[in-house]
């Protein structure tokens, strides 16, 4: 899974954000190599998932369902109880869509939790 590149796609912007959420930056390696990264957000309202990527190599195999549920799991303990995801691709709304997101208006995801 891939996504669209931003005007937000910096390198400062992106140290930024991980340094606030460093629990939510996940990454998945294979012998020191990566092959799968998620980025989650959270701004005390709502939960965001960013940038969920897994190398073609090793797509298939469960490598993105992990990523996104541990970094649910993370944001749900922080009290998050909606997270969205946003995708442009095909593939990614195949992926959100069997994953228990439900499709928005637009191209959001969106995935709500009730205690």
């Amino acid at each position: 899974m891939g996504s669209a590149s931003s005007a937000l796609d910096t390198a400062e912007y992106l140290q930024e954000l991980t340094r606030r959420n460093a629990d939510l930056f996940l990454v998945a390696d294979v012998s020191g190599r990566i092959i799968g990264t998620v980025l989650g957000g959270w701004d005390l309202w709502r939960a965001h998932l960013y940038r969920l990527a897994v190398h073609p190599e090793f797509r298939h195999r469960g490598i993105a369902r992990a990523l996104v549920e541990e970094v649910g799991r993370r944001l749900r303990n922080k009290g998050a109880q909606r997270i969205y995801a946003l995708t442009y691709t095909e593939e990614g709304l195949a992926f959100w869509g069997s994953s228990g997101y439900e499709r928005t208006t637009d191209t959001a995801f969106v995935r709500t939790y009730r205690d």
